[in-house]
């Protein structure tokens, strides 16, 4: 059994998390939760590595190690603490106990999962083998599509060599075949075709000689460059008499990775299937007819976006909300319901479980791919996005799909004009951008991102078959981040884009995140509210603002200590994260104060959403540093957007006001009026 994994844990999100990360790596998981049923299942089939865990049902991780040590001196440990442990302890299990990987919660899949493949490398043929059917599929599938198009392509060489031969005086035309030439070199090699991809490389070289001899002896060079394009036809009919994957093949291999994934509950109107919205953003639909079949389905892949009927159990469908914003990775999951004709409690209580929209029936397609576009284009976390700009189609599949498989959500644009567009409506992470494009080039299209302030630090990384000095300094000139050269490399490409995001999801949340709340700072909130009051302005919208302040805090801390007190503000964070839509606004304003801002909503449906937040807390145990057990509350003050305010100080100076009248009326309330 070579790439099993065993985990033995009770702890069922983190089971959930560790099975879909492990398996989209290509590692076959099993899970045992008590001790014993670990000992018993590595006695009938020894996996490759147990991943223990501290919750099991009969036992402590650490001394399930010590039991399986006994009896099994061979196998593979890794261990998953909670918490930062003495170092005599560390010493004792990595040396006495031989557990190969100790690593901490909360964890960091991509790190997670780089520390397990190094931990499995000397199995490596055995991995390669198993990871090798997802590389089979996105091989095959870009190799048949690339026989497919290749005849096409070759054609378009000709005709535009043919043009250029009989128009010599015409730099455009001499562009145009080498553009051309140099798309085939670089997408011909990396769908497998490097005979071609060579071929062609020395067919652009020689049209870049005609270009650079400002057309001197044309006929001559002209002729030289025709017999180098019989050359690729050549290779390309070598090659296409290789084997080339049938369409039934394709079909079972058919991958959907870079696809936006929207799960939709329990309606008769929704049916599964794959399609392209407005914007060009390919969705795959997920039906789930019961709650019970959502949350399964939501385990087993990576959701973008739900959407929920709530006429049949309205009750049912809330807490489906919440089950699923449970689910660790889904803390921000974008929710929608629909409904014939919801009641106003019900509509609050979508609100506080979360839901950025709510659709009424009777549904027709376009509204349901209208709130499926809103959905997509909340920015609260989920999948990193990724931008791919190249005028070569065939080389953006490439790209599209290996990005997919490991978890991005990308978008590609082939026609460079439209990229002021596409960041507005796909809000990319990271952009992969190509040199050479007809009419706009690669440079222009960086510098024009560099000179908008709201682009200005996405991550941007060149990727083309100029390989020259002189292009790569050009790229770093124009404001480029890093320099990929075609054909590109997998697992390089994957490397760089991962190492590029998560350095700049470090810088922003650096700069814009509290530690102790995971919340925006004050100076990022009321850069992010005043964005929303000036939108408010132009589309004459509304909006709530909530200025909450934790009751009696000094006490708290006095009485049970500041660890406690921390715990405090980190679980209340951690609610009102959880809470409410994606889109609005949560900041730790100072001290024992938050505040919330609420898109798009009045106070009428917020307050009371709010309510509901204030009795989950209320009814919340926290421990103190020498185990007491206490409660806390908040006060809350609200404003709204414009009847109590029409700038960023206004609001806050009501709902401060509203705030401290509760606090005269006894704490442990919220004021939205007076």
């Amino acid at each position: 059994m070579g790439n099993t994994i065993l985990l033995a844990d009770a702890d069922h999100q983190l089971v959930t998390m560790l099975k879909s990360l492990l398996t989209g790596r290509g590692y076959v998981t099993s899970q045992e939760e008590s001790g014993r049923a670990v000992l018993e299942h590595i006695g009938k089939e020894r996996p490759s590595l147990v991943i223990i865990g501290e919750q099991l049902t009969d036992i402590d991780g650490i001394g399930l190690i010590v039991k399986i040590r006994k009896s099994y001196p061979d196998v593979k440990l890794a261990f998953i603490s909670n918490e930062w442990r003495e170092a005599d302890l560390y010493q004792q299990l990595t040396k006495d106990f031989r557990v190969e990987l100790i690593v901490h919660r909360p964890l960091k899949p991509s790190l997670f999962a780089a520390q397990i493949d190094s931990q499995l490398r000397h199995q490596q043929a055995i991995r390669i083998a198993a990871g090798s059917e997802q590389e089979e599929k996105t091989f095959l599938t870009l190799r048949s599509r690339f026989a497919e198009v290749l005849p096409t392509r070759l054609s378009l060489i000709s005709d535009a060599i043919e043009l250029a031969t009989t128009n010599s005086t015409n730099k455009d035309l001499t562009a145009e075949a080498r553009r051309l030439a140099h798309n085939l070199k670089g997408t011909a090699s990396s769908c497998g075709f490097n005979l071609v991809g060579e071929a062609a490389s020395h067919l652009e070289r020689a049209i870049v000689q005609i270009q650079n001899n400002g057309f001197d002896d044309v006929l001559a060079a002209w002729s030289e460059v025709m017999l180098l394009f019989e050359a690729v036809s050549h290779q390309a009919q070598v090659e296409l008499k290789n084997n080339i994957p049938t369409q039934s093949q394709l079909d079972k291999l058919a991958d959907d990775s870079a696809m936006a994934k929207v799960l939709l509950v329990g309606s008769e109107f929704f049916s599964e299937g794959k399609e392209a919205l407005q914007s060009g953003l390919p969705i795959k639909v997920i039906a789930a007819s019961s709650p019970h079949d959502a949350l399964n389905k939501a385990t087993a892949t990576v959701l973008d976006a739900v959407i929920i009927d709530m006429d049949t159990a309205p009750q049912e469908s809330i807490n489906l909300a919440r089950d699923l914003r449970g689910i660790t990775g889904y803390e921000s999951l974008p929710l929608a319901f629909i409904s014939k004709g919801a009641a106003p409690e019900d509509r609050i209580a979508t609100t506080h479980a979360g839901a950025s929209i709510f659709l009424d029936k009777p549904i027709n397609t376009n509204t349901l791919n209208q709130g499926i576009e809103y959905l997509l284009g909340v920015r609260g976390g989920g999948r990193h996005r990724v931008l791919v700009i190249d005028d070569d189609e065939d080389f953006s599949t490439i790209i599209a799909h290996a990005l997919g498989k490991e978890g991005m959500l990308v978008k590609v644009l082939n026609d460079p004009t439209g990229v002021m567009q596409a960041m507005e409506n796909f809000l990319p992470d990271l952009v992969l951008l190509d040199v050479m494009m007809p009419g706009i080039s690669g440079f222009e299209v960086c510098r024009r991102l560099r000179g908008t302030s709201r682009w200005q630090d996405v991550p941007i990384l060149f990727l083309t078959a100029e390989t020259e000095l002189d292009a790569r300094l050009a790229a770093f000139d124009a404001g480029g981040d890093d320099y990929l050269p075609k054909p590109v490399a997998p697992v390089e490409l994957l490397t760089r884009v991962k190492v590029r995001l998560e350095r700049a999801r470090l810088l922003r949340d650096r700069a814009d995140r509290d530690i102790l709340s995971g919340l925006l700072l004050r100076r990022a909130f009321m850069e992010q509210l005043n964005a929303l009051i000036s939108e408010a302005e132009r589309y004459k919208l509304v909006f709530s603002l909530a200025l909450l302040d934790v009751d009696h805090f000094k006490k708290v801390n006095d009485t049970y200590g500041h660890l406690a007190g921390d715990r405090v503000l980190s679980h209340l964070g951690q609610l009102l994260k959880r809470r409410f839509r994606v889109e609005d606004l949560r900041g730790r304003w100072g001290g024992e104060e938050f505040i919330v801002a609420f898109r798009h909503e009045g106070k009428e449906t917020t307050i009371g959403a709010l309510h509901r937040v204030l009795e989950e807390l209320k009814s919340t145990e926290f421990s103190g540093d020498h185990g007491e057990i206490f409660n806390v509350s908040f006060t809350a003050g609200m404003s709204s957007y414009p009847d109590d305010g029409r700038t960023l100080e206004d609001l806050v100076h009501v709902s401060d006001q509203r705030l401290y009248l509760g606090k005269e009326c006894g704490r442990s309330r919220i004021i939205g009026n007076g």
